[in-house]
């Protein structure tokens, strides 16, 4: 029975991307499956995939502008019971990778823990350090997210292997907005340890930079181009992610009977970190024609009380995304709105913002 599945959307066709490739075939047997999706369009590499396709690695070659060409598309050739992605340029250590399949068939039928989490190496300009989320093994769902809350960092979570059915009630979840953002990760890793918790292992596993400053501005660049998005909302993103996420817990159908105490309680959490990286971490506007527009708004949002209304949160949102697309606008408004609804006393549901004085309560 294949428990573990790993997935490589490959770009690369350079000698690291195919030692990439090479790496994780060395892992491939009874219990562990590769899928690769290769969209390099390079013939040489095609070739070098056919001579080492073997029993459990299995390529896929794709054109290069094929828009199915990321990782979500190989998720349906998957049959592990969770999936691990792994990137052309990722680097993983193979007594972890060996251990793992172990790992994984001792918490199979546990159907409470959805991942696991192992320490990873993380780069920096100023040097590596290990590092792991505290917590989230937690059965507890408010204690996972906020141990997770507390490394303000970029999200190394999604990567770790993951059931397939969770992560596929995620992606479902969030391709039913109208409109997806750079901080979708952090919403895919929010609603895992909603969905259940990580068990964890003790090696190292991955290795992870998180000093290229330029390769993720030019990303972020480009992804409001292809969104056909006024980049100056990219200044606006934390609070977004707040936002979508804080409502996504309220009323989204979630894998737990939760009641709507707790999920209040996971919403309030969630929005106050991220509206407290809003006000503390500035965006970039990337050459947009509305940075003016885009600082009032943050500047108001960041003097706002400390209780804030949906009902004024959305308007606001979708006003300035008018400023660049009625149409976009208007699809915003109406899935936000549908979702959020009426509460029993007629009123928009609120979330609590953070304190104006950093520390005073975790709880608001």
């Amino acid at each position: 029975m294949i428990r573990l599945s790993i997935i490589i959307p490959s770009r690369g066709h350079d000698l690291i991307s195919c030692s990439r490739i090479l790496q994780a075939c060395s892992f491939a047997g009874p219990r562990v499956e590769v899928v690769v999706r290769d969209r390099s369009g390079n013939a040489a590499k095609a070739e070098f995939l056919r001579g080492i396709e073997q029993e459990n690695c299995r390529f896929t070659t794709i054109s290069s502008d094929d828009a199915g060409g990321d990782w979500t598309e190989a998720l349906t050739e998957a049959r592990g019971d969770f999936v691990m992605v792994m990137t052309d340029d990722d680097v993983v250590f193979d007594r972890a990778m060996i251990m793992l399949p172990g790992v994984v068939e001792s918490v199979a039928s546990d159907a409470s823990v959805i991942g696991i989490a192992a320490p990873s190496l993380i780069e920096t300009p100023l040097g590596a350090q290990a590092f792991a989320y505290p917590n989230i093994d937690a059965d507890d769902p408010l204690v996972r997210l906020s141990g997770y809350l507390s490394a303000d960092r970029s999200d190394v979570l999604v990567f770790s292997p993951v059931r397939r059915a969770t992560i596929v009630w995620a992606l479902d979840l969030l391709r039913e907005r109208p409109l997806s953002f750079p901080f979708d990760d952090q919403l895919s890793s929010m609603l895992y340890l909603v969905a259940g918790k990580f068990a964890r292992m003790t090696r190292l596993m991955h290795v992870h930079d998180t000093g290229r400053a330029d390769a993720i501005r030019s990303a972020e660049a480009a992804f409001y181009e292809r969104s056909h998005l006024d980049p100056a909302i990219n200044k606006l993103n934390w609070f977004l992610c707040g936002f979508e996420g804080a409502t996504l817990i309220r009323h989204a159908g979630l894998p737990s009977g939760y009641s709507p105490q707790q999920r209040q309680a996971m919403a309030n959490l969630w929005f106050s970190a991220m509206f407290a990286r809003h006000k503390a971490q500035p965006r970039e506007a990337y050459g947009s024609r509305l940075p003016d527009e885009a600082e009032t708004l943050c500047a108001r949002w960041k003097d706002a009380p400390d209780r804030l209304s949906f009902a004024d949160m959305l308007p606001d949102i979708c006003q300035f995304m008018a400023l660049s697309s009625q149409e976009t606008a208007l699809k915003y408004f109406a899935y936000w709105s549908a979702m959020l609804g009426l509460d029993s006393r007629g009123r928009l549901d609120t979330v609590a913002a953070p304190p104006a004085t950093p520390g005073l309560s975790e709880r608001l």
